[in-house]
């Protein structure tokens, strides 16, 4: 990205300052790339200033040392010893100590003492003053030891009954190897990394099946930095034919006793292995076979909270009779297995446990084993099923005859994911589970629609389609991805159908298990999935583009939001634009929700492909964010009466509309049809102006510029010549009569400002709107006077042609040919962000709600300048500029003008006005003594 690199050049050229406004724009550009994030986090540490959370994020999330080697001098820099100390226990139990780290933990640690491993292995302590170390494994008392107990024990060192900084040692964390192999041309390839210790490369072993063994060498290279492994530094290695010559496959690459993510393979079996298109179909079988028993068949590796959480919920959850069969797959965590240990002594699971983590499809095939012929319930240990879903999935498996499998609705389930399809929705806790499974069960019954392929975290297989298919390829897979989509193709081909239960709900939080060489194994999978399984990626794509679920979640959507029904409601209706409408909207639903009544909001639902698509689009409902219920849209004005009907149940009392751009004209009469107030906003001046902001074009190509509001005669040759922006194609005569008449209809219309005002009312007779001002102008600001000499001047928001970018770019043009000494930066974004850096002006990218004043006091501004050059109807952003200590100049034109008139907060200029001359203005202005 090039404003990552710009940013990293000037920072290694001794630029900081420069290089963390760089970096921040790149944050803006990429938000979830951790690398930028890094970078910038230790450019304003190198600056001095102390963002222990920008760290914080890294650290927990990715684990990596630097992130909490960065916690720990964000936090001294702080002042905050203590914090420091804490960062410094939590780097040290699962880092290897660095040899110049010993200094800054012992002092840190102070009274406390610490203790460490070397990346040799080495266990390295430091009791205070006085002091002596006393060493207990799982609990026992022991001598301090010199290298480190295996993994699976607690090892606690401790003085005076406290624990060191750094105890207990995490071993498993501290000898843990990242990695993955695959099958290459050449033999085997892959790499390896050692988070505890990045800097050099694991030992690794590879064993053959009679136990032949060989080490593996590096090449020296580090691959680059991707989204599997963003911080981590990445080893390669290739195993050649010529070393595996004469050894017996599979073979297992050994790392520390654990396999290497993608081992053991046999890369011959691989290819050997038969192909099949995907999309071939076997013949169904005739009949519902006869009930079984069941059983849930449920690996567990990591995170005792969630595993114990989804045990909990699962025993009030199965059905009576219900065997449930754990597979203890190594865990590295000993308080999961002693838990194991105590629910298979009380007799509440079938405890099957691995001496050496196998990974999931292993895992899968020794509870399957241990079924006997049982339908099987695959389950993930972090999901969270509610009574009843089980019940219903059982029905769906033996409501047809061919259902081989079924597969719930979850907040993560790849095809299976409500309410957004695509996924990524927070999981609930087990109430709202339960609720949520409760409305599917309403909505949907013992539905089933047919899918593709299973989603392994919640997968019931019949026990005739389990007996035919066989069990999980784990010698193909490995730890796992793919496993259960590649059984339900086998499946397929042998004629079973795969369905979803979308009577069923059950939460899974998803993505736990296997980190970054977990990523890199999914992606391996996937190619040996689609090369096993030709057209597979295809038929997905197939199956979603034709959404065969969304009429079940549709139905799911209107029984939760009729569940969340109140006395009465008030309908608003407005754009999907954001901006300063999206805040209006979001602070009158506040205000309605906190008189008790229940919000609602009507919007234009953006289509896969928004620029390819003309208004009108469907209409979406929500009462929260726009995301909640993405199956409440209606396609208008056909679906008219079904959106009424829904309106009508959750007794609307009221309409507020906003803005129509995007929807269908019938949304304005919803009003009237249900017989309610309406009240209308003016947020521009869409009501009389095709152009919907007063800006024309005398010519095609020439430049924007205000109208000056002419006769009708003139908004018809205007329109003509420069397009119509509401989209509608009514025309000026037909726009000017539809809005005389919702004006005249409504029983209040309401306006920011006078200046908004008094241009609605030129142009409808005997409409006076009544003026509410967004915010209070009468809050004092302290400001800062522009120096003299050099300014850096800010302009702040989304800039586009309407809000001065050609007059932007072309006072930055000017100042720079005749050496001015301005500086012009925009706190915000474009839809031309090269054209103005291109200019000599910084743009920093886009911001969040909140996110502005930060953004602009970061600027380090002399002044702002607003060049809009449309009569604005408030100007949320001039607000900004006062919060953030600068005086703003705009143009003597529409409500920030009178805002500045009336606060003396900045200066103004005539429309119009060279930008030579504003460039000059900006130089010159000074804040009077009255401000």
């Amino acid at each position: 990205m090039d404003s990552w690199r710009r940013g990293v050049d000037l920072v290694q050229a001794g630029d900081l300052g420069g290089g963390r406004r760089w970096l921040e724009r790149a944050t803006r550009l990429a938000p979830n790339d951790p690398r930028i994030a890094l970078d910038l986090a230790n450019v304003c540490l190198n600056l001095g200033i102390a963002d222990p959370p920008a760290f914080e994020r890294l650290a927990r999330r990715y684990d990596i040392a630097t992130a909490w080697q960065g916690l720990i001098a964000a936090h001294l820099l702080a002042g905050d010893a203590p914090a420091a100390a804490a960062a410094l226990g939590n780097y040290l139990q699962r880092h290897c100590l660095p040899e110049d780290f010993s200094t800054i933990a012992g002092n840190l640690a102070g009274s406390a003492g610490w203790c460490a491993v070397s990346a040799a292995g080495a266990l390295l302590a430091q009791a205070p003053p006085g002091g002596a170390i006393r060493a207990r494994l799982d609990g026992r008392a022991i001598r301090l030891p010199e290298r480190l107990p295996p993994d699976g024990a607690v090892l606690r060192l401790r003085v005076g009954g406290r624990d060191l900084l750094g105890s207990p040692l995490d071993l498993h964390g501290l000898r843990r190897v990242e990695g993955v192999v695959a099958a290459a041309p050449d033999g085997i390839a892959g790499w390896a990394a050692r988070p505890a210790a990045p800097w050099q490369p694991p030992a690794l072993t590879l064993r053959d099946a009679a136990g032949a063994a060989i080490p593996v060498m590096f090449n020296g290279a580090i691959l680059p930095a991707d989204d599997d492994a963003p911080l981590l530094p990445r080893h390669e290695f290739r195993v050649p034919h010529a070393e595996l010559r004469g050894l017996l496959p599979p073979f297992r690459l050994d790392c520390g006793g654990a396999a290497l993510f993608g081992s053991p393979l046999d890369p011959a079996a691989l290819t050997a292995l038969p192909r099949t298109p995907a999309a071939r179909r076997g013949k169904a079988p005739p009949h519902v076979p006869r009930r079984r028993g069941l059983a849930v068949v449920m690996p567990v590796y990591r995170d005792f909270g969630k595993t114990r959480a989804c045990l909990l919920a699962l025993f009030a959850a199965v059905p009576p009779r219900t065997r449930i069969i754990v597979i203890d797959d190594a865990t590295p965590e000993p308080a999961i297995a002693r838990w194991l240990d105590r629910l298979a002594a009380a007799g509440r699971i079938t405890l099957i446990r691995h001496a050496r983590n196998l990974g999931f499809p292993a895992s899968v095939n020794a509870g399957i084993r241990t079924a006997g012929g049982r339908d099987v319930l695959l389950l993930n240990s972090d999901t969270l099923v509610p009574a009843g879903a089980i019940a219903t999935m059982v029905a769906v498996a033996y409501g047809q005859a061919a259902a081989g499998t079924v597969t719930p609705f979850s907040n993560e389930a790849t095809i299976c994911s409500y309410p957004d399809p695509a996924g990524g929705n927070p999981p609930p806790p087990l109430g709202l589970t339960s609720r949520l499974n409760a409305l599917a069960q309403r909505a949907n019954g013992e539905a089933a629609v047919e899918i593709p392929t299973a989603i392994g975290f919640c997968m019931l297989i019949r026990h005739d389609c389990l007996a035919a298919t066989g069990r999980f390829r784990d010698g193909v897979f490995a730890q796992g991805y793919g496993e259960e989509n590649d059984f339900c193709l086998r499946a397929r081909h042998l004629g079973f159908r795969h369905f979803a239960a979308t009577g069923a709900y059950v939460a899974h939080h998803g993505g736990v298990s296997f980190g970054a060489a977990g990523r890199a194994l999914n992606r391996r999978n996937a190619g040996i999935l689609n090369h096993l399984h030709t057209g597979y990626d295809a038929l997905i794509r197939r199956w979603i583009a034709a959404d065969r679920l969304a009429a079940a979640r549709r139905r799911f959507d209107m029984a939760r939001f009729a569940a969340r029904r109140r006395a009465a409601a008030v309908l608003l209706i407005s754009h999907n634009h954001g901006g300063g409408v999206a805040r209006r909207v979001a602070e009158d639903m506040a205000a309605i929700t906190a008189a008790g009544r229940r919000p609602i909001l009507l919007f234009p639902a953006a289509p896969e492909d928004p620029q390819a698509t003309p208004f009108p689009w469907d209409s979406q409902l929500t009462d929260g964010a726009t995301g909640d219920y993405p199956g409440l849209r209606f396609r208008l004005p056909e679906a008219m009466d079904e959106l009424l009907e829904l309106l009508r149940a959750e007794s609307v009392r009221q309409v507020i509309l906003h803005h129509g751009l995007g929807q269908d004209a019938s949304v304005r009469g919803i009003a009237a049809v249900l017989g309610v107030a309406q009240h209308i906003v003016v947020h521009d001046y869409a009501s009389f102006c095709p152009r919907v902001n007063l800006l024309t074009r005398p010519k095609a190509a020439a430049p924007l510029r205000y109208c000056g509001e002419p006769n009708v005669a003139g908004c018809i040759a205007c329109v003509k010549i420069a397009g119509d922006e509401t989209f509608e194609g009514l025309g000026v005569t037909a726009l000017l009569a539809r809005s005389a008449a919702e004006f005249a209809a409504a029983a209040r219309v309401i306006a920011p400002s006078d200046d908004a005002a008094r241009r609605v009312a030129r142009h409808f007779a005997g409409v006076v709107p009544e003026v509410s001002p967004w915010e209070d102008d009468g809050i004092r600001y302290r400001l800062r006077p522009p120096p003299r000499g050099r300014r850096r001047i800010v302009t702040i928001g989304g800039i586009g042609p309407q809000k001065g970018l050609e007059i932007l770019i072309a006072c930055a043009a000017d100042a720079a040919a005749r050496g001015l000494p301005l500086e012009f930066a925009v706190a915000g974004a474009s839809a031309e962000d090269e054209r103005l850096m291109a200019a000599g002006i910084f743009v920093t990218g886009a911001y969040e709600e909140g996110e502005a004043l930060g953004l602009i006091r970061g600027l380090e501004g002399d002044l702002a300048f607003l060049p809009s050059i449309w009569p604005e109807t408030w100007c949320f952003t001039l607000t900004e500029a006062w919060r953030a200590g600068l005086y703003a100049i705009a143009f003597d034109l529409g409500a920030p003008a009178d805002r500045i008139r009336a606060t003396r907060r900045g200066g103004l200029l005539p429309l119009g006005l060279p930008p030579a001359r504003i460039n000059e203005a900006l130089l010159a202005w000074q804040a009077d003594s009255g401000n």
